[in-house]
């Protein structure tokens, strides 16, 4: 007797992970309504390849929306999820919803549910909300750490400055830039080193300078910059 394995059947499967996506969506809700009420659970990989959002993140996301107005959009079986670095292959579920905050407004919302032995786990959410989140997130960082680089690129420069003045004291009647751009039309001459930066050196560049010459830091070099 020959005995054929049957294939999963894949409604079978989007059952499955409806179910478990509408039970996570539950315990989102009752968590944020309920002091005692556990917190969903989020795939411990899912959060390790997209660290954009939290597990906490997605959770208050998805309990800020109307869970009555949740109606689903489409429902598809992956075989693999993300991109690059980010993919991971298995098996996986991918559900997108249109839903309604308190307000009334639409909001689209979409997650991606992995099974591993035979249970599906929530992988990764994503909403209209939270992407917005996440972009806000994203230029507050990046523009936190422009700023302590640019912080630190002017603490670098007043402290040679100080060196330069201490050895040249003339050097003192042209300060340092403060958050300049070091252009090739505004430098006066070629970087300097710090020990040919002299009052006399700067004097006959400032001659070329119809505005005001400030020193900025290239490297371990010195540009006059005319600005």
């Amino acid at each position: 007797m020959v005995l054929g394995a049957c294939a999963p059947d894949p409604e079978v499967i989007q059952s499955q992970a409806l179910e478990t996506a509408g039970q996570w969506f539950d315990q989102a809700h009752a968590s944020q309504t309920a002091e005692a009420a556990p917190l969903p659970t989020c795939h411990a990989f899912g959060l390790i390849k997209f660290t954009d959002a939290s597990c906490d993140d997605m959770i208050k996301h998805a309990a800020a929306l109307d869970p009555a107005t949740r109606r689903i959009d489409s429902v598809r079986l992956l075989e693999c999820f993300g991109q690059g670095s980010k993919e991971v292959c298995g098996e996986f579920a991918e559900i997108w919803f249109n839903t309604q905050n308190a307000d009334g407004i639409s909001v689209r919302e979409g997650m991606v549910l992995k099974q591993d032995n035979e249970a599906f786990r929530m992988y990764w959410y994503r909403s209209d909300t939270l992407f917005t989140a996440i972009t806000a997130r994203a230029e507050r960082e990046e523009a936190g750490t422009t700023s302590a680089q640019m912080a630190e690129k002017q603490e670098r420069l007043d402290a040679v400055y100080t060196q330069i003045v201490e050895r040249d004291p003339g050097v003192y009647t042209y300060p340092p830039c403060i958050d300049a751009q070091v252009t090739s039309a505004a430098m006066l001459g070629g970087l300097l080193s710090q020990e040919a930066v002299t009052a006399t050196a700067l004097d006959q560049r400032a001659r070329q300078c119809d505005k005001a010459l400030c020193l900025a830091l290239v490297g371990k070099r010195i540009a006059a910059l005319c600005q």
